[in-house]
């Protein structure tokens, strides 16, 4: 075998012994079951052949569908590793790309290791999401993009360049924000491409081609599947879906109150992410890039400044509205990272000036593991089943026949899987009350439930609102789930909300509930409820909205209580409340306000 072919061997095993570390690592501590935020959507979307929220996501919705074809494990999980395989994928491509750049195997394989167990990194490695599948697009579409810059007669590797940047799109639309680091390359090899109007026809056509999973979304709408956003029937339909204006097409989420807030904070959020040791490399890196690969320090820079910092600042996410903001928001810091990625080996060279590169790497490798054994408990998501349980006790609450409201994404999610995937709570109609503001949903609503008597075309909370969607279904019971907000005041006048268990139900004010009887109802069913840990809810994400979905009932007695002056009762029921969560603020506050 030739020195240059046993180099290449040794590096296709080096980048295979990557992927297989981190896919190890991830398939250890990735979730089994469905966990808050998108997943639980997204799988159904997947396990059904549906279409989730804008712009629609065909090319993970299919690869998602596959996933869950493999005859093991739960369907959550199946389609879970879909994301475990991305993202593991996407180390080996670092490592590639380093690697290109920077000529060292050793620099190259601590970077993509860094990159590995970097904590938001591996955390977002281990649920259904649609960014582990553009992290790998977009690692791609670099590398193919350097290889070209570095071999530009080789027209293949641009034409596969711009294919990846369609596909990319098909995906996760945030990948054209690496457009202006792309058309630098292309300036910057301009040359090799005058007068070649064949190379430009085959790069337009590739990426034409990338585009085609977009087919699936007018396909999969007209079989009607039980998961279908939009109900895309027309030109007009797919253009909004793909434009996202349901969200404004501008905006990363619809929900007014998470809208503002300091650019600044949401960059210095990105910044920490990186964490001490791969944020000093960074920029070390960068110095080193730009004497060694002046090129690609432009690049580098010109790409991260797009998915990095100008993105983080228009997203116009409010940190300071609620602590799940930040969890809304990490998800894309993984793109900026992958971009950073190659800069680590950088910085790892410019210290091995100074100190030796095995010195280095050993020094990295042992930090690689702290920051594994550190961080593994508090990542590891294989025995988090707080969505389910929360979704089955819900189930398990109300009788059949009720109707369920909720507006939160932790709540209604996994009720919305539960019930489409794997038939639980099939007799209870479930409404995503933010939904109904769309006339394709309410339009869905009376085709599937066609008992529930839906007596207008779009919801607004004013004109059509809720009371009068409880007063046309006239003897049937309304439930609310995690609150319905505070837009629609429309049931104040005649109806309450009886706390029962996990939900409320709507109840008119005719009605009386003794306080013993709201007690003994809500004791024989919390006596059934599966409420986590606190020790095992994720900070700042809607696990916390699910543990304080099962603490309020206790709240609600305990205010009950403090209402007709029995003070004792009602200190009990706050701590009890404050039990199950330490964080429940109105259930302290009732506990202050008590004191003897």
């Amino acid at each position: 075998m030739s020195i240059l072919a046993q180099k290449n061997s040794n590096t296709w095993i080096i980048a295979a012994s990557l992927v297989a570390l981190a896919a190890l690592l991830y398939f250890l501590t990735a979730a089994r079951d469905i966990v808050v935020g998108d997943s639980p959507e997204l799988i159904t979307a997947a396990v059904t052949l549906g279409v989730p929220h804008p712009p629609g996501y065909p090319l993970f919705t299919m690869l998602g569908h596959l996933f869950s074809l493999w005859p093991f494990g739960p369907i959550p999980f199946r389609v879970n590793l879909l994301s475990v395989v991305c993202n593991s994928l996407t180390i080996g491509i670092v490592f590639l790309t380093a690697l290109r750049l920077c000529g060292s195997r050793i620099a190259a394989a601590l970077a993509a290791l860094l990159l590995a167990v970097n904590p938001t990194f591996w955390a977002w490695s281990l649920a259904s999401e649609v960014f582990p599948l553009n992290n790998l697009l977009v690692s791609l579409l670099i590398y193919f993009l350097i290889s070209w810059h570095q071999q530009p007669e080789q027209q293949r590797l641009l034409i596969a360049a711009f294919f990846l940047s369609g596909l990319a799109l098909t995906n996760h639309q945030t990948s054209v924000l690496v457009a202006p680091a792309f058309s630098f390359v292309l300036w910057q090899r301009r040359a090799a491409l005058v007068g070649k109007y064949k190379i430009f026809a085959a790069c337009l056509a590739a990426f034409v081609i990338g585009l085609l999973p977009y087919i699936y979304i007018p396909w999969a709408a007209a079989h009607h599947p039980p998961y279908n956003w939009g109900n895309v029937s027309s030109l007009h339909d797919f253009a909004a879906l793909i434009a996202r204006r349901s969200y404004g097409s501008g905006s990363l989420v619809g929900t007014a109150g998470y809208s503002g807030g300091s650019s600044l904070a949401r960059i210095v959020a990105l910044c920490i992410s990186f964490g001490l040791i791969a944020g000093t490399l960074s920029i070390f890196g960068a110095i080193e890039t730009y004497w060694r690969q002046k090129w690609y320090f432009w690049f580098g820079l010109i790409a991260f400044a797009g998915v990095g910092p100008f993105f983080i600042a228009i997203t116009n996410l409010n940190l300071n509205t609620a602590p799940s903001a930040l969890f809304v928001l990490q998800r894309f810091f993984l793109l900026p990272q992958v971009v950073i990625a190659p800069f680590l080996a950088f910085g790892i060279l410019m210290i091995a000036r100074v100190a030796s590169l095995r010195l280095v790497g050993a020094v990295i490798a042992l930090a690689v593991l702290i920051n594994i054994g550190t961080n593994y408990r508090r990542i590891d998501q294989s025995h988090n089943h707080i969505a389910r349980s929360f979704g089955e006790d819900v189930f398990a609450t109300v009788e059949p026949g009720t109707i369920i409201l909720s507006t939160g994404d932790g709540i209604v999610l996994p009720l919305i899987y539960l019930q489409t995937v794997e038939g639980i709570g099939r007799d209870v109609s479930v409404v995503a009350l933010p939904l109904m503001a769309a006339a394709w949903y309410v339009d869905q609503l009376r085709e599937r439930s066609p008992a529930l008597n839906v007596p207008f075309d779009h919801y607004d909370g004013q004109t059509n609102n809720l009371k009068m969607l409880v007063e046309a279904n006239n003897g049937r019971t309304f439930a609310i789930a995690g609150g319905i907000g505070e837009s629609d005041r429309s049931l104040d006048g005649n109806y309450w909300p009886h706390q029962h268990g996990l939900v409320s139900i709507i109840e008119s004010k005719e009605k009386k509930f003794t306080i013993d009887e709201m007690v003994n109802d809500n004791e024989r069913l919390s006596s059934r409820y599966r409420p986590p840990s606190i020790r095992d809810v994720r900070v700042r994400s809607f696990e916390q909205d699910i543990l304080s979905a099962y603490a309020w009932p206790a709240f609600r007695i305990g205010n009950d209580y403090e209402r007709i002056g029995r003070k004792t009762d009602a200190r009990n029921w706050f701590q009890r409340a404050l039990s199950i969560d330490p964080n429940l603020a109105p259930a302290r506050e009732g506990l202050a306000r008590t004191e003897p």
